[in-house]
């Protein structure tokens, strides 16, 4: 039985070491940056594990350690409504303190004697989404 596909030449080889020198010299001519591989940093020799002590483990009533921060299903939403001078004075101000919206009505809360752990006190959550 014969094939009926035509048979293709294979691919031909490309030498990347050429190519890569008239890339980097191109990009040189327009002022274009270049990447640079950055050299491995050797980590610290980790420390031995050893569990905090019993006083540090003190319990909010149903919310676990004080040093843990509330998990988002415990977390409620709040709905605002605000003039539109105040929410455009709001986002500017967290731009300028490069904080979330809730770190920064948390704190604004704290000021006003409202208890929050500070665990709870992240400054972008984005970083610590699960």
């Amino acid at each position: 039985m014969t094939s009926l596909k035509p048979t293709r030449p294979p691919f031909q080889a490309i030498e990347l070491d050429s190519f890569d020198a008239r890339l980097e010299a191109k990009a040189a001519e327009k002022g274009i940056p270049t990447l640079v591989t950055a050299k491995p940093v050797q980590a610290p020799d980790p420390a031995p594990l050893v569990a905090p002590p019993v006083e540090s483990r003190a319990r909010r009533p149903g919310r676990g350690p004080l040093n843990e921060s509330t998990p988002r299903s415990r977390m409620k939403g709040l709905k605002i409504e605000l003039p539109d001078y105040a929410w455009v004075a709001l986002k500017k101000r967290t731009a300028e303190e490069m904080v979330s919206l809730r770190y920064f009505l948390m704190e604004a809360l704290r000021a006003k004697g409202i208890p929050i752990n500070e665990a709870d006190m992240v400054e972008d959550g984005r970083r610590f989404r699960d």
